[in-house]
């Protein structure tokens, strides 16, 4: 599938982004009031919560700028862990 991303997740992978993502997190650098809102409003482009996350790197790149202070979902991960465990 060219252009998608497909990462192998499970429980303690969606564990983790839900402990990285705070409510704090999210209200500093999105237009989110949490990480579930962020999810609810990108289910469209992004398969939350299966064995893999899979997305369409280039669509979903997108909506993280436009909805965070963000260039690609990986530089908002990567801050996000930074800021939890700095």
């Amino acid at each position: 599938m060219d252009g998608y991303i497909s990462l192998k997740a499970g429980k303690e992978f969606w564990n983790l982004l839900d402990m990285v993502f705070t409510d704090e997190f999210m209200q500093k650098h999105t237009n989110f009031e949490n990480f579930e809102y962020f999810r609810y409003s990108s289910a469209v482009m992004v398969n939350w919560g299966g064995d893999y996350m899979v997305y369409p790197e280039t669509v979903f790149n997108n909506f993280v700028i436009e909805s965070t202070e963000f260039q690609t979902w990986d530089e908002m991960v990567m801050k996000a862990a930074d800021e939890r465990f700095s």
